[in-house]
């Protein structure tokens, strides 16, 4: 079976030398890993030059047109090219990888004609794997047309790239995350009321956005590489993922997995807003502590709770020990192997 990955942002460019080795393979969603589970996967994606000059979406609907000899599709932006699908009705089936997609629903639930054409190409797909439970129970309450039709695939990290510290860290807490679903302000707000602490956020510029008055005992890297920010997760005392809360209308529904599974492979310990998704992946008081959405004095206590080193060093190892056996990028590969083995043979 020939498998082709369409990814939505860029790969091929972004990364150098060796898959797993010269870079962690999280951003493939197990593509590597699929040969040992009996699947000949590749990915490709168009020129640069063709995505400045066309734009995404439009790109992203001729590349049906380089499909042919591919048994199945995986991607998170199959939407564009289901519009072919419709008339010329190839063989090839298509597996939405929903990252976002409910943001997508969700946005358009009112807008009748746009979301009966959305419905209408959402026809043409044979699968859907979404990244938690509560993302699949959304979409199906949707779609109601796909309903035994989406499945729960876990997001993986590459556990052999990311090390896990537990001594030697250094005197910092972390916040890192570019995803529009990040609440950076209570953050701010956070390192306000606690002028002792040393804050690092990891973003993009449009994140802070709004945000002004930033103390000076917060430090902003905007869009850093992946070997800068695995530095800070290797030397920060603690991961602060604050978010927006589940109803937040831009985003990514499920904002900050990949942040979070990362600092778990790391060994570093984890504050999380009480995001629904987080019950898939991790349990609260063992492998995390969750605080209230907007609650920069409930965040500051919590915070405080670590200081505990003994009750923090446990918390990432048992952190770690979770990843390692549910959430690697091999193990997300061995769940992607069942889904496209099962919408090929049908």
């Amino acid at each position: 079976m020939r498998v082709l990955y369409i990814y939505s942002g860029e790969r091929k460019n972004k990364f150098k030398g060796k898959i797993g080795i010269d870079y962690p393979d999280t951003q493939f969603y197990g593509l590597n890993h699929l040969a040992k589970f009996g699947i000949d996967a590749q990915f490709k994606e168009p020129p640069a030059l063709l995505r400045k000059i066309l734009g995404f979406r439009l790109t992203h609907m001729l590349s049906f047109f380089y499909m042919r000899g591919y048994d199945v599709v995986f991607g998170s932006s199959l939407m564009y090219m289901l519009f072919w699908q419709k008339i010329f009705r190839t063989k090839t089936k298509y597996v939405l990888l929903n990252v976002g997609f409910n943001r997508t629903l969700l946005v358009n639930k009112d807008k009748k004609f746009k979301f009966k054409i959305i419905n209408w190409l959402l026809g043409e797909l044979d699968w859907v794997v979404c990244l938690s439970n509560y993302q699949k129970k959304f979409f199906e309450e949707f779609v109601p047309s796909l309903r035994g039709e989406v499945s729960f695939v876990p997001l993986g990290v590459d556990t052999s790239y990311c090390r896990p510290i537990y001594e030697g860290r250094k005197n910092f807490i972390l916040s890192a995350g570019r995803d529009n679903g990040r609440d950076y302000k209570t953050v701010v707000d956070v390192a306000r009321l606690m002028p002792e602490e040393e804050f690092h956020i990891v973003a993009s510029k449009r994140n802070l956005k709004g945000v002004t008055d930033i103390p000076g005992n917060v430090k902003v890297f905007f869009d850093l590489s992946f070997e800068k920010l695995l530095v800070e997760y290797e030397e920060a005392r603690i991961l602060l993922l604050i978010t927006h809360k589940d109803d937040y209308s831009d985003g990514s529904p499920d904002s900050g997995q990949t942040v979070l599974l990362d600092a778990m492979a790391s060994g570093l310990p984890v504050i999380a807003s009480r995001k629904e998704h987080l019950k898939d992946y991790v349990k609260e008081d063992k492998e995390f502590l969750a605080v209230d959405f907007y609650d920069s004095l409930g965040i500051k206590k919590t915070i405080e709770r670590l200081n505990d080193k003994n009750m923090a060093q446990n918390m990432a190892q048992s952190a770690r020990e979770v990843v390692e056996n549910r959430f690697s990028t091999e193990n997300m590969a061995n769940q992607l192997a069942e889904v496209f083995k099962k919408v090929y043979e049908r």
